[in-house]
């Protein structure tokens, strides 16, 4: 096959191909120029990604590349790369035979072309659609035979603040990732201890992880100062290009947001809730009573505590009018053996175990009661925040309201945050509650058995959800999209802009567990990224290698430079894991197998009782991670009630089970209705209608 159309057959395989055989890094060289099969000559050795500090809005990040030429003549080669969500390119540096040479800001050329022999060139490449990930394109021109060098991008990125860590989630490098090293090095120079993917370094110099995979590397959090406000924010302009002596009278803008620590509260009794539906992991008890039980040995020995599991319903784990100190390790271990012994169940009655915890609270006589729920955020929409708020507080008599603190672990969760839309957030909202996004099993105790340090403030500084999100801006100023209504701890928003005369002020304006709260970001004038960057690993002149501009090299073409881009794309658009979904087809099924037989034997049973009963009834179940967290039955449509008719086809309804929602973090609401015909003579007969539309309704739509 000739050169020219295996490069178009590759092409087009890629760009035909499903997501999850779909490259995202990509190397390419002069395929004309090698035409050998099977045979890479300019080979990825090595990438690191190194976080080498923060400045308190961004990180300081390296993506460090090494690469080697294996044949016997000179290559150039093009490296596209994804860089983290809403990164800048704003530093290039290369080294031959270990050392380091700075790079210098370049144009960009209109049309392809050679450039000087020994030089390195580098430019950031932003998403076609927003929120997709951006990308960095590096071109090495000349790399002589058997010959290594190493590329270092120096990139600004926003980082997250979950409770005590910054995280900073690292993009996949695709399945197909021919020419490129077999695994991804995490350095953090900013911290002798660190995480990757909830894997602590412990001493390590380095963390590795599979390159096909997303990555969340965190690292401690250091607070500036305790009077620090709990709205933080920053607002960056970069003004546009103005003749000399002249101001700008435009330029785009940056703000960022995000919620800080809050004084952690000083509790006289906690009361710990934890989710045992079983949309939650499976060990996700003993990773909470590990965190928790660390979290004990800090607090003061004077302190009591109480414990309740919850999942259809709600079950104290000590017994009535016990309430033994957090430094009591028969209690603890009493709980944990009970929490071993009880399995996951289906529902997640939230209202229940709040209500439980309230009437336990008003037993205790707690002056300062403090609950913090432990759940994997999957509740149903079907009991409303308020209905929740009026049956805690009525759980409550006359005792002090508690403070509430949701813990949430849950690792699809954990790749992009908690949105405002999600149920927790919302329920956060109407009780006033903290909230919180953890991976329990970081703070769980070490393999050496020594308790993790610092829970405390770790878990308990979280800060409420920020409710009625409003920017304050000039008429001059407008939003490319605009700002959502919320804000949850552990998220940076990062709102974008244009405006026109001098650089705007914005009001920033929300409520923090009711209570109103401001701050106005002032402009700080940022230097705009450069368009291009330049390098010399040579013996070139680095001046007229910056005049002369980044240029493609001719043979890396239009199509191979769509196919990489697309390459990006799909490594931002996809989740990490391959996640299932459910439709109505999979409904239906499950529907068929799991509830209308049951729903059969409860009518024949019924009818040895009473041969008259018939009529329509509509199942209306909640089904989030293919588990039942709600189910009710609407017997409205039956001839006659029929007690024990009715509770038996409840309990076929919280029979259904969808395994196949495992991985689906969207929740979804059904409407199955079924016709029960009377005898009359003949044999009882059952009609369930067709799933169609309004039968499987979304309650829940994250971003995929």
């Amino acid at each position: 096959m000739p050169a020219t159309p295996r490069i178009v057959a590759a092409a087009a395989a890629l760009v035909l191909g499903t997501a999850a055989t779909a490259r995202a890094d990509s190397l390419h060289i002069d395929v004309q120029a090698n035409p050998e099969r099977n045979f890479t000559p300019v080979q990825e050795l090595s990438y690191e990604t190194i976080v080498a500090g923060v400045d308190g809005y961004k990180v300081d990040l390296r993506l460090r590349v090494a690469l080697h030429n294996a044949s016997k003549r000179r290559q150039d080669a093009v490296l596209s790369l994804a860089m983290p969500r809403d990164a800048e390119l704003v530093g290039l540096a290369v080294a031959r035979d270990g050392t380091w040479s700075p790079g210098k800001p370049a144009g960009v050329a209109a049309e392809p072309g050679h450039r000087a022999s020994g030089t390195a060139f580098a430019r950031a490449l932003a998403p076609t659609i927003a929120g997709d990930l951006p990308a960095a394109e590096v071109v090495v021109f000349n790399l002589d035979p058997e010959t290594s060098i190493q590329l270092e991008l120096q990139l600004k990125v926003p980082p997250r603040l979950r409770a005590d860590r910054w995280e900073l989630e690292l993009p996949s490098r695709g399945d197909d990732r021919w020419g490129l090293a077999p695994e991804r090095r995490v350095v953090v120079q900013t911290a002798p201890r660190f995480w990757l993917d909830d894997v602590a370094s412990e001493g390590a110099a380095w963390l590795s992880s599979r390159p096909e995979d997303r990555s969340v590397v965190s690292w401690p959090y250091k607070h500036v100062s305790k009077d620090r406000g709990i709205l933080d924010g920053h607002l960056e302009v970069l003004p546009d290009p103005a003749p000399p002596g002249r101001k700008a009278s435009s330029g785009r803008f940056r703000a960022y947001l995000r919620l800080g620590a809050a004084p952690p509260p000083r509790p006289d009794h906690v009361v710990v809730v934890l989710d045992r539906s079983r949309s939650t992991a499976p060990d996700l008890h003993r990773d909470a009573f590990a965190a928790l039980t660390g979290l004990f040995d800090e607090l003061p020995p004077a302190l009591t505590f109480d414990a309740i599991s919850f999942a259809r319903t709600a079950r104290p784990l000590l017994g009535d009018g016990e309430f033994p100190g957090v430094r009591d390790r028969a209690a603890r271990d009493r709980v944990a053996a009970a929490l071993d012994a009880g399995a996951r169940e289906q529902g997640t009655d939230l209202a229940a175990a709040l209500a439980l915890a309230g009437r336990r609270i008003a037993a205790r006589g707690a002056r300062r009661p403090l609950v913090v729920v432990i759940t994997d955020g999957m509740l149903p929409a079907g009991i409303g925040a308020q209905q929740i708020g009026h049956v805690f507080s009525d759980s409550l008599t006359r005792t002090t309201r508690p403070e509430l603190l949701f813990i949430v672990d849950e690792p699809m969760m954990l790749r992009g945050g908690i949105t405002p839309e999600h149920p927790i957030a919302g329920i956060a909202t109407a009780l006033g509650a903290r909230i919180s996004l953890e991976s329990l099993a970081q703070h769980s105790r070490r393999s050496g058995g020594e308790p993790p340090e610092g829970l405390t403030e770790a878990l308990l500084a979280a800060p409420a959800v920020l409710s009625d999100l409003e920017l304050q801006l000039p008429r001059r100023v407008t939003l490319d999209v605009p700002a959502p209504d919320g804000l949850v701890a552990g998220n940076v928003l990062v709102v974008r802009g244009s405006y026109t005369g001098a650089p705007p002020s914005i009001g920033v304006r929300g409520k923090l567990a009711g209570v109103r709260t401001s701050r106005t970001l002032r402009a700080v004038a940022s230097p705009p990224p450069p368009s291009a960057l330049v390098a010399s690993f040579g013996v070139s002149d680095l001046d007229r290698a910056a005049a002369d501009g980044f240029a493609l090299p001719p043979w890396f073409g239009l199509n191979q430079q769509r196919v990489a881009r697309l390459g990006i794309t799909w490594a931002g658009r996809g989740n990490g894991d391959e996640r299932g979904f459910l439709d109505e087809k999979i409904f239906r099924n499950y529907l068929g197998i799991r509830v209308f037989p049951r729903a059969r034997a409860c009518f024949n049973k019924a009818l040895f009782r009473d041969q008259q009963l018939g009529g329509k009834v509509v199942f209306e179940i909640e089904v989030g991670k293919g588990e039942v967290m709600l189910a009710r039955v609407d017997t409205a449509g039956l001839n006659h009630r029929e007690p024990g008719f009715e509770a038996c086809l409840l309990e076929a309804a919280w029979a259904l089970e969808i395994p196949a929602g495992r991985l689906d973090d969207q929740i979804y609401r059904l409407r199955y209705p079924v016709v029960f015909n009377a005898p009359a003579g003949g044999r009882p007969a059952m009609e369930d209608d067709p799933l169609g539309p309004g039968t499987v309704e979304r309650l829940l739509a994250l971003p995929r």
